[in-house]
């Protein structure tokens, strides 16, 4: 097959090879020097393409897609500044484990290096954040090597998809033309001539088969903390009822619904009680937000952290044993199991602290970060993407129905949380997200897209940072409003009508829960806000602790 000019004729293969390793999204920002892959992404018959004017929203939509989707995603980035834009993401992508293809495009060699408009070093410019980086010099017309540009796509999806997932930067460098003809005005070449057919490559990652070096494991007084990462919930929660072991289930565990702990944060406020000391813990993935799982960690006699992906998870440095491998095959290992008053002892400590637990919030008077995350039980929604500080702990601290759970909680930044919301979106129906103005605000341009995509949002609009009110900056930092709450003083239903939204204010829990439900019923975006008054707010937390 020709190609009008050797640009073409690479991004077509780039492409292709995407497409062929199971690559079904490529999000793309406008540019210039990237104009052959999008035309390229865009004319592919087996890829959907999206266009987001911002990188940064590019990026973290296609992160989103690729965690709901558990396949790989691509974004495509013009050169210069526009792939520095994607590092958030990149680090997210890295921490939480999410096959995230970046596709950079980049100038010729003999226009790097030398002030060429729009160009910076891109090579290696994730780091060590990349699970693999690739320099594809741009081709010339004579240039018949096209066989290893296969390859190297090949390869980078392998290293995105295991056996520890993760992002891959492919920088790829073009001459111009960059448009499908071989004379666009300003510059002409001659056809690419060379074939750049599919080629059988079987390329594939030898899993992780190392034995689990962990110490003999006794029955008696045993619990999981079932946090996110990769294993089998059904047979966690199997393997658990056989030893009679507890399961304290985090909100991303997505094991919420069983018979499991999930008032954990406030059943540990005052310290772990003697009857609930454990011997044994087995933390399963990563474990947060709630401080108070790693204080009842830290009782136990023998503390094993275990992620099948590897990932060293031991904040406060004191685990007895870190295991990269199978929390079911570790488990498979006890001999025996405890006695039933162990069990017996935190299911009726969970009941007894639920009870009280549903009693307050039903007492509440005003809107409430609590009171919204306790609503979401009733709310018919399938998938729900939660924003880093107050709305993540509150979920955690209140939610108890089944459901998956999305979160950027690699790093935990707020950054790309309206972006990733929409990736999730876009992959599973009846998504809906919970987050807090300053989250929303920080992707507003998210929004700014071309795909169609369904998905309710629940805003706490509770004017600022309304987690520092929690923290020492509260009592201690001068200029604390300015400096730490950040009071965004915009108008939420002004921003929806810019950006073509639905806007409906909730004032109290009960019409925030049709509202979400309504919301979830209908196609296109819509925009939940229910105000809460941060003094208030602060206070019901204080009273849900006591």
């Amino acid at each position: 097959m020709s190609h009008p000019n050797p640009s073409t004729a690479l991004a077509r293969v780039v492409v292709d090879e995407l497409a062929a390793r199971g690559v079904e999204l490529v999000v793309i920002s406008p540019g210039s020097r990237s104009a052959a892959l999008a035309i390229a992404a865009t004319e592919h018959p087996q890829l959907a393409t999206r266009v987001f004017i911002d990188e940064r929203s590019a990026a973290f939509h296609a992160l989103g897609a690729a965690r709901a989707s558990q396949r790989p995603a691509a974004v495509v980035s013009t050169s210069g500044t526009a792939v520095a834009n994607l590092l958030p993401a990149v680090v997210e992508a890295d921490m939480s484990c999410v096959p995230l293809v970046v596709v950079s495009a980049d100038r010729p060699t003999e226009l790097r290096g030398v002030g060429a408009n729009q160009t910076i070093d891109q090579v290696g410019l994730f780091g060590s954040k990349v699970r693999a980086f690739v320099d594809i010099p741009a081709p010339g017309p004579a240039n018949d090597a096209n066989t290893a540009w296969r390859g190297l796509v090949a390869d980078s999806i392998v290293a995105a998809t295991g056996p520890t997932p993760g992002p891959v930067h492919l920088n790829v460098g073009f001459r111009e033309p960059t448009v499908p003809v071989s004379d666009d005005g300003r510059t002409t070449s001659i056809p690419y001539r060379f074939a750049t057919p599919r080629v059988t490559r079987d390329v594939a990652m030898a899993p992780a088969n190392r034995p689990l070096a962990v110490p003999r494991l006794e029955p008696r007084q045993g619990l999981v903390i079932a946090g996110d990462g990769e294993y089998s919930r059904d047979a966690l929660a199997d393997r658990a009822a056989e030893l009679g072991w507890p399961v304290l289930a985090t909100a991303m565990s997505g094991m919420r619904g069983g018979r499991v702990i999930t008032t954990y944060h406030h059943l540990l406020g005052d310290g772990v009680p003697p009857e609930l000391v454990p011997e044994t813990v087995v933390a399963v993935g990563a474990i947060g937000p709630s401080p108070r799982l790693e204080d009842l960690v830290a009782t136990a006699r023998t503390r094993l952290r275990v992620d099948r992906w590897g990932r060293t998870i031991d904040p406060r440095r004191n685990a007895s044993h870190l295991v990269a491998g199978d929390v079911i095959e570790l488990l498979g290992r006890v001999d025996g199991e405890a006695p039933p008053e162990w069990e017996a002892a935190w299911m009726d400590a969970e009941g007894d602290r639920r009870a009280e637990l549903d009693a307050h919030l039903g007492s509440l008077e005003q809107m409430s970060g609590p009171g919204i995350a306790a609503v979401l039980n009733v709310v018919d929604w399938n998938a729900l993407v939660v924003a880093s500080s107050l709305p993540i702990r509150d979920v955690d601290a209140h939610l108890r129905r089944s459901g998956a759970i999305y979160a950027n909680r690699g790093a935990s930044g707020i950054d790309g949380f309206v972006s990733t919301a929409l990736g999730v979106a876009s992959v599973q129906p009846r998504t809906l997200a919970f987050t807090g103005d300053l989250s929303l605000l920080h992707d507003s341009n998210g929004f700014l897209h071309d795909g169609e995509i369904d998905l309710t949002i629940v805003v706490m609009d509770n004017e600022g940072g309304g987690l520092f009110d929690s923290l020492p900056q509260a009592v201690h930092a001068p200029d604390y409003e300015r400096l730490f709450v950040t009071p965004p003083l915009r108008d939420l239903a002004a921003l929806a009508g810019f950006h073509h939204l639905r806007h409906h204010r909730a004032d109290d829990l009960v019409a925030l829960r049709g509202l979400a439900d309504a919301a979830l019923a209908r196609n296109g975006i819509d925009l939940v806000v229910a105000r809460v008054e941060r003094s208030y707010d602060l206070g019901a937390r204080a009273q849900l602790d006591r």
